[in-house]
């Protein structure tokens, strides 16, 4: 029935108050979704030196709206920028959608900055409070309640769905208080009231933090006059009570219920609302009809057992014993069908032999009581939980291009520099009296290197990506970026093994090439940025005792970490390199090595004609030796015990 036809009934007496409001709740939903459809949401994403914007204009989720996670939160994921602005005018929607966008939203490494244009109601209000700034603009609103959903089954079911709901409210408060600040269960009690903010309200709740007349360009100012409000209790911020604050809220009191004439009262006296006196009549018309017979006089309070009709009235004398000569529950012993099948096939046969609905009903209500999960093999009440890729242990970073300063961009097929040649001119002492002075012949030589190539490339069946999982091809060139991470920088650091100067005398001792190295960079105007040892010698120097080092080392502040990684304040910075020979040692100074690499290519192409995607990924860099002596290598070679 529409609107109409149900306040007909009601006033027919064909259906009950309670009725008439259930009734007119489902059907606001239902013109939610409607209304929803007919109004496409829109979204956008942009990004720019280093700023992006992201709009969530319209309803969330793919049921509701248009505003789907599984294609935001792959662009947010995919983001490199160093803030994101996000603008929201929207009435809400799916709960599982809003959380994913907010968890996406959260685990950004950019700044987020929170625009609410319009409107941040439901699912849409704790998108908002992931913003690390949350601004407000002129006449925007925040709306939070308690979530729903529209359920239809057994009693058992919808008690499954009502804690389901209560638990999912449970979480969102917490992001309120999170927030906000304060205690979840007092935001629990706002979100019950359905409380609308104010813009300015929202900043003294805590869910914003200023308000700004300035809004986004794209902005629409009538876009949250296009949504259906009418599923909420109030349409609007005017429509509403002033919000109270949470602790209020959570503070405990009891509230006499009062009678109608109590309430009629109340109402003329202006002690309530109009729409509080409509709320609370609604409630009592559930509890006590107003066409319940009037209740006989109260009789003593000790002659009253727990009351379980109309609040207050006695409870009749026959009842008042409790039950008396009830007949014991009979046991059932019904034979139960050992497979949803079967189920069917009984339920069935029942019906073409002409059984009534009571008797067919009863069977497969005896049948599915005590069906296992071993037992639905067509897998019609279990399914897997899909959560997508898993955590797999795998070298991360790039130690060595790191220690050189990072890298420089590559712009070209080739990379060409000078230096001067070994010994350079200098000035020396002349007679002076007009007499010649020193001179002598000086050289450059060149310096090039032709970068290195790295690429891989798959065939993908496009049903992988049409109707499999969304990370697929996102996953993959992570996948390939973590592994040309390490596959350059352990070509970088081959290249600075390869062009390594001997140390002068070798070394017999780690803590020997410590100072040797350091000494012989010191003539050339160097300093060993950094130190690489081989597995081997790490677990001999890890393992030193304070009594066999020099004072120089014993006397300063450092540290030995079992990550492969020693320093010492002021005086070297060494670490494990798993690729160095056993007994090497490697330090150089930054600057005799410079990386040129171009940015990562990440492509995608249709294969129409084989129904398939194509990816590639392609990657150049090169390792220019700016000054081979000032990068030194050594085998450390124990003297032989005497």
């Amino acid at each position: 029935m529409n609107r109409q036809q149900l306040a007909a009934a009601l006033a027919a007496g064909q259906i009950t108050q309670a009725q008439h409001d259930t009734a007119l709740a489902a059907l606001a939903r239902i013109q939610f979704a409607e209304a929803s459809a007919a109004q496409p949401a829109r979204w956008n994403l942009e990004a720019a030196g280093g700023v992006a914007s992201l709009h969530l204009y319209g309803v969330v989720g793919g049921f509701w709206g248009e505003i789907v996670a599984a294609d935001i939160v792959r662009e947010i994921r995919d983001l490199d920028v160093a803030t994101l602005n996000v603008y929201i005018n929207s009435p809400g929607g799916d709960v599982y959608d809003g959380i994913a966008i907010r968890n996406a939203l959260r685990q950004s490494a950019a700044h987020i900055i929170v625009h609410v244009d319009g409107l941040a109601a439901s699912a849409a209000s704790f998108i908002a409070c992931a913003g690390d700034e949350v601004i407000m603009g002129e006449n925007a609103e925040i709306m939070i309640h308690d979530a729903w959903i529209i359920a239809i089954g057994n009693a058992d079911e919808l008690r499954v769905a009502a804690d389901d709901l209560d638990r999912v409210s449970d979480n969102i408060a917490a992001m309120y208080a999170e927030r906000a600040g304060g205690d979840a269960a007092a935001w629990r009690a706002v979100m019950k009231a359905e409380t609308w903010y104010t813009a300015d309200e929202a900043v003294a709740a805590g869910l914003a933090d200023r308000v700004d007349g300035s809004q986004d360009e794209a902005a629409d100012p009538a876009a949250s006059a296009r949504f259906d409000l009418s599923m909420f209790a109030h349409a609007g911020r005017a429509a509403a009570p002033a919000p109270v604050p949470a602790a209020a809220m959570a503070a405990p009191r009891k509230e006499p219920r009062m009678n109608r004439a109590q309430l009629a009262a109340a109402l003329a006296a202006g002690q309530i609302t109009q729409e509080q006196h409509d709320a609370a009549l609604a409630a009592l018309n559930v509890v006590a009809p107003a066409d319940a017979a009037p209740a006989a006089p109260a009789a003593p309070a000790a002659a009253l057992a727990p009351s379980a009709g109309i609040p207050g009235a006695p409870v009749p004398v026959e009842y008042a014993a409790g039950p008396q000569g009830s007949p014991a529950p009979e046991a059932r012993v019904t034979e139960r069908p050992q497979s949803l099948m079967n189920v069917a096939r009984d339920a069935a046969a029942l019906i073409h032999a002409g059984a009534s609905t009571a008797e067919w009903v009863a069977g497969v209500n005896n049948a599915l009581a005590p069906v296992l999960e071993s037992a639905d093999v067509g897998g019609g009440f279990t399914a897997p939980d899909r959560i997508g890729e898993v955590w797999t242990a795998r070298p991360e970073g790039r130690p060595i291009i790191d220690s050189l300063g990072g890298t420089k961009p590559l712009t070209a097929t080739r990379i060409e520099g000078w230096k001067w040649k070994q010994p350079t001119p200098a000035p020396q002492p002349y007679e002076g009296e007009l007499a010649e002075i020193p001179t002598g012949t000086w050289e450059t030589v060149p310096v090039s290197e032709v970068p290195s190539r790295w690429a891989f490339g798959n065939k993908i069946d496009r049903i992988h990506r049409d109707l499999g999982s969304a990370d697929l091809i996102a996953s993959l060139f992570n996948l390939l970026g973590q592994g040309y991470d390490a596959k350059s920088d352990e070509a970088v650091g081959a290249d600075l093994l390869a062009a390594a100067t001997a140390l002068t005398g070798g070394a017999a001792s780690l803590v020997e090439a410590f100072v040797k190295s350091f000494l012989q960079l010191k003539r050339l105007g160097a300093t060993p940025s950094k130190m690489l040892m081989a597995e081997d010698l790490f677990v001999e120097w890890a393992q030193l005792k304070i009594a066999d080092l020099p004072a120089w080392i014993a006397n300063s502040s450092g540290f030995v970490k079992l990550d492969g990684n020693t320093s010492l304040a002021g005086i070297f910075d060494a670490d494990v390199d798993f690729k160095l020979p056993a007994g090497t040692f490697e330090t150089y100074d930054r600057r005799a090595v410079t990386v040129y690499e171009s940015p990562q290519i990440k492509l995608e192409a249709q294969d129409i004609a084989h129904g398939a995607i194509d990816i590639g990924f392609f990657a150049y860099g090169g390792t220019l030796v700016n000054d081979a002596r000032a990068v030194l290598k050594t085998t450390v070679t124990p003297a032989p015990a005497e």
